[in-house]
């Protein structure tokens, strides 16, 4: 087997990694600003204390994951930006253009 040809495969595995892990850590965000607001909204409406405390419940659970993502998005950045740093000789690459896009995304979200 080609080993540029297992270095693009590496690249497009690790760069769908650090995508993904980014996506979820934005994701969990979202959804913890919309519960947050939710719970602002039954705060407001003088709504029943179990569903109050029910949202309270769902925000904490939710915020609870987001610094697990963030760590295995800041891994997965490490990962690739490694294997960006070992592969140099595929810069004229789709692939690793796709790479290097989405880490100075990241680096910029950070």
């Amino acid at each position: 087997m080609d080993p540029q040809n297992e270095k693009v495969k590496a690249l497009v595995r690790a760069t769908g990694i650090a995508k993904r892990t980014a996506k979820d850590v934005e994701s969990y965000e979202k959804e913890a600003a919309q519960l947050t607001e939710k719970l602002n909204k039954l705060i407001a409406d003088d709504a029943d204390p179990y569903a109050i405390k029910h949202q309270k419940q769902a925000i904490a659970e939710t915020e609870a994951v987001i610094p697990d993502c963030k760590r295995r998005k800041e891994r997965a950045a490490r990962d690739l930006q490694a294997l960006v740093a070992s592969s140099a000789d595929l810069a004229e690459k789709a692939e690793y253009q796709a790479a290097t896009d989405l880490l100075e995304r990241i680096a910029l979200e950070a």
